[in-house]
């Protein structure tokens, strides 16, 4: 984001401790709205964090389907009446949602009511936000662009990837998603991951050893 980007914006991050998995709440300072992004087992923080600002959700987005990402979905939109988005290759995550530990095994289906696809700009408050389908960890994995940053779910990590060993993980597609749409985007561009702490771009095409960027090799 610009500096003036950054004033209006606020990202609060809220940390389920059983994986490490962020969740994000990005919120207009100018209003009480905010948007949810990966709500997982720490959606009871999540709802505690909003209700303490007297701010409310209207609007859950998913960068991938996976039990620690969207465990949170069916309370928030119970609390809130708000929907959740998600890319349609990643439907198929959803079916398994309670075979993770944590998971209670009464959670409502997650339902999600909007599909992502790459390019998308969506418009929300006058700021806008790319979907950027970046494929390997999931089927349809998706990073969000906001201005210079970048919530990359679990595609790109400080100094790591995403794993692909899980049903729709694939190793080529995961490289091919890093090298050629993340590591495209400005080097100064702030990456927020699913899981640990933020990176840039520019770190990770330098010292990621998993993917370097091929002018540093």
């Amino acid at each position: 984001m610009t500096e003036t980007l950054r004033d209006l914006v606020e990202l609060a991050i809220v940390v389920d401790p059983m994986f490490d998995q962020n969740c994000y709440v990005l919120h207009r300072r100018d209003t009480p709205d905010v948007l949810v992004v990966d709500p997982g087992l720490q959606h009871p923080q999540t709802m505690a964090l909003l209700e303490k600002r007297g701010l409310r959700c209207d609007r859950i987005l998913l960068t991938h389907g996976h039990p620690d990402h969207v465990s949170g979905v069916p309370a928030i939109k119970a609390a809130f009446g708000c929907e959740a988005a998600i890319h349609p290759d990643d439907r198929e995550q959803l079916e398994a949602v309670r075979y993770l530990p944590g998971v209670p095994d009464d959670l409502p289906d997650v339902v999600c009511e909007q599909d992502l696809k790459d390019g998308d700009m969506l418009r929300w408050h006058e700021l806008d936000i790319e979907v950027l389908h970046t494929p390997g960890h999931t089927r349809g994995s998706v990073c969000f662009r906001v201005g210079p940053d970048l919530l990359s779910g679990d595609t790109l990590f400080h100094r790591g990837v995403g794993r692909c060993d899980l049903p729709g993980g694939s190793l080529p597609a995961l490289m091919f998603s890093i090298e050629h749409r993340l590591y495209t985007l400005p080097p100064e561009t702030a990456v927020y991951p699913g899981h640990g702490q933020r990176t840039t771009v520019d770190e990770e095409m330098r010292v990621n050893p998993f993917v370097v960027h091929p002018r540093y090799r």
